[in-house]
């Protein structure tokens, strides 16, 4: 780094400064940038007792490709909609017809002082999670543990009246053909208003798409732009349905605020579950990819975070000659591990060689305990397995 590049700073200061400016331009009491949290303490005007925390990360990975002048635009929506929201009703009466539904992965909002408050969530499919947003005019905020409690009703009682909202609501695009080919593909564009992906938690949505689509539902959420839906039918081969997993895999890499390369299907019943298939079936290398992508994504993002005195170990993915990838993760003697789940566990002791054993052979050998709060899941492993234990783990090893 030249002496330039320090007196300007690093690309996040020099973002956050122009985010100040913007925040003074318009009027607020105060702003002041916070390095360690990577956010802006504002206070709008001087009556505001407690100043508000902006944090920049989603809107400093939007605007990293922007140019100057969609950066701006960028920028004063999110004064808008952060620093200038009104904020969301007090009553439950008045708020509960604003609820709707959200979909974002498990690690959505780590990083986030302790103090501040949580949003709610509840699992929804493998490393994603439903949140509850309020609909507002030109932004979304999310419900928090506390505003249930101000509101006098249980967050179940908040995630059914969000769904139930979001039903009334859910209807299918415009541009949907009624007289599908072979396969049709449909990208539904979010307008802010549409929750496309929300859709999914609508219980018999995806399934209904069948007749329009051609086939069994194949919905992918990238990135909180949209959805794609594509018809799968039984001529389909890895080849045929490669293509639109590769195009979704490349928009979930390029996404500013990433959900999942994951298809979602539905099963016998219409319920929503991921488009997982055994090691057996021809579309096993291309869906365990999708699998293997986002672990190894949320499971950096959540270490990134993640305070402990424990070693905090990596969801490694590596790729076999083949193209087929895996997750390993490594659990080494002596060594207090927080171990994520992975396809295989790498056992490097000492002076021998290092062996990798399957996680279900693991599984049966060792008593895996998830650590309490952590998502997506790690297990706590103090003490390293008896000897004889090893001996069979060795016995069982195998070339990832």
């Amino acid at each position: 780094m030249g002496m330039l590049d320090r007196l300007r700073g690093t690309p996040q200061e020099r973002f956050a400064r122009r985010v100040v400016t913007a925040m003074r331009d318009a009027g607020v009491a105060s702003a002041r940038y916070l390095p360690d949290q990577f956010a802006i303490e504002v206070r709008r005007d001087s009556t505001q007792a407690q100043p508000a925390i902006a944090y920049l990360g989603n809107i400093f990975r939007e605007c990293e490709r922007a140019d100057r002048a969609e950066r701006r635009e960028r920028i004063a929506s999110f004064l808008s909609a952060v620093v200038f929201n009104p904020g969301a009703p007090t009553s439950w009466e008045e708020v509960a017809p604003l609820l709707r539904p959200l979909l974002r992965t498990v690690t959505f909002g780590t990083g986030m002082p302790a103090s501040a408050p949580r949003p709610l969530r509840r699992p929804a499919w493998a490393y994603l999670a439903e949140f509850v947003v309020v609909d507002q005019p030109t932004s979304v905020m999310y419900v928090t543990e506390k505003q249930a409690h101000e509101w006098g009703v249980t967050e179940n009682t908040v995630f059914d009246r969000a769904r139930r909202n979001m039903a009334a609501i859910a209807k299918v695009s415009d541009e949907v053909s009624d007289a599908p080919g072979p396969r049709t593909l449909i990208r539904m564009v979010e307008d802010g208003d549409a929750y496309w992906a929300s859709h999914l938690f609508v219980d018999g949505w995806l399934a209904a798409q069948q007749a329009r689509l051609g086939g069994r539902p194949l919905a992918f959420v990238a990135d909180t732009t949209g959805m794609l839906l594509v018809g799968r039918g039984a001529e389909d081969t890895p080849e045929s349905l490669g293509k639109v997993f590769e195009l979704v895999e490349q928009e979930y890499r390029d996404a500013a605020r990433p959900i999942s390369p994951v298809a979602l299907t539905v099963d016998g019943t219409g319920a929503v579950v991921p488009f997982l298939v055994p090691a057996e079936h021809p579309m096993y290398t291309i869906t365990h990819r999708t699998e293997v992508i986002i672990a190894a994504s949320e499971y950096a993002a959540q270490a990134a975070h993640l305070e402990s005195d424990a070693f905090v170990a990596a969801c490694t993915s590596a790729q076999r000659p083949d193209g087929a990838v895996f997750t390993v993760a490594s659990w080494a003697e002596g060594v207090d591990t927080l171990l994520p789940r992975a396809d295989y566990v790498a056992f490097p002791s000492g002076g021998a060689d290092t062996f990798f054993v399957a996680w279900d052979a693991v599984a049966r050998e060792v008593d895996l305990e998830p650590e309490p709060d952590l998502e997506p899941e790690r297990y706590r492993l103090r003490e390293w397995p008896h000897p004889g234990v090893v001996e069979r783990l060795r016995k069982v090893a195998t070339r990832p």
